[in-house]
C-alpha cells in the first residue's frame, strides 16, 4: 500500500492551521503545522519526508509564504507546493514555483484533499512516463 504524503501547513492563523490540520488527518494524511515560515524550514530539514507544502500567501504584501515555497523547491526539487490564497488572481505566475496550484481561501478540507490527489496522481504519472522512456 502507498504511502500518504507528510504534509507541512503554512496557515494564515492558527484557527485555520487547526481545522485544515483536523481535516487533514481525518483524511488519513500526517500533518505538521507551522506558524512561520523560520519553523517550516526547520521543520522541512528536520523532517526529510515531507511531500507537501500548503502555504497561505499574500500577493498585495510582501509574503513569507512565497519565499518559504522557493526555498524549499530549491532545497527540494520533488517538493510539491499548493498555495493558498484569498486572492489567488493576485497570486502571478513569475512568483510560483512551476506546477505549483493556488487554492482559493477559505476553502474545505475536502477541496485541499482533491488537490493533493491530483498533483500527486500528476507527479506518478510523470514519474512513470519518464521510465518508461
Amino acid at each position: 500500500m502507498a504511502r500518504r504524503p507528510l504534509i507541512l501547513l503554512i496557515p494564515a492563523d492558527r484557527r485555520t492551521g487547526a481545522l485544515t490540520q483536523a481535516g487533514l488527518e481525518g483524511y488519513g494524511y500526517d500533518v505538521l503545522v507551522a506558524g512561520t515560515a523560520e519553523e517550516a524550514l526547520d521543520l522541512l530539514r528536520v523532517h526529510q519526508r515531507v511531500s507537501v507544502l500548503v502555504v497561505d500567501v499574500e500577493p498585495e504584501k510582501d509574503s513569507d509564504g512565497i519565499a518559504l515555497a522557493q526555498t524549499a523547491r530549491r532545497s527540494d526539487p520533488s517538493i510539491h507546493v499548493i498555495y493558498t490564497s484569498g486572492a489567488p488572481y493576485k497570486l502571478h505566475e513569475r512568483h510560483k514555483v512551476s506546477g505549483a496550484p493556488c487554492l482559493r481561501t477559505p476553502y474545505h478540507p475536502h477541496q485541499l484533499v482533491g488537490v493533493i490527489g491530483q498533483i500527486s496522481s500528476r507527479h506518478c504519472l510523470d514519474e512513470y512516463e519518464m521510465h518508461a522512456a
